[in-house]
């Protein structure tokens, strides 16, 4: 039998298929679609972004600026400033990403 195939035959036998998902606090456990934990051999990183509802991109940005979204003024020397945005720390995937979507500043520029 294809992988694939008994993962699906498996779910539809009410087995879960359970991710443990790096996120801000630890780990969270989610569970994948056959497909996913198939590729999850591959690309790990674009998988646990699809199960927390981010591009595997936005999932590495997420956790690496630990759910912290950064002003969007420029400092005087041309650079982005790296303050977060006032209240934009520690955010759940969703909400980081909609506060990236409409931008901010921090205290020191107007936030």
């Amino acid at each position: 039998m294809e992988r694939l195939q008994l993962l699906k035959a498996l779910e539809e036998a009410s087995c879960q298929l359970a991710v443990s998902v790096p996120v801000l606090s630890g780990a969270r456990t989610i569970v994948a679609n056959p497909e996913q934990a198939l590729r999850l051999l591959q690309d790990k990183q674009t998988v646990y972004g699809e199960l927390m509802g981010l591009s595997r991109t936005d999932y590495v940005e997420w956790l690496s600026s630990e759910g912290s979204v950064y002003c969007s003024a420029t400092t005087q020397k041309g650079n982005r400033c790296r303050n977060a945005i006032v209240g934009a720390t520690f955010l759940e995937p969703a909400a980081w990403k909609a506060v990236c979507e409409s931008g901010g500043y921090c205290a020191v520029h107007g936030g």
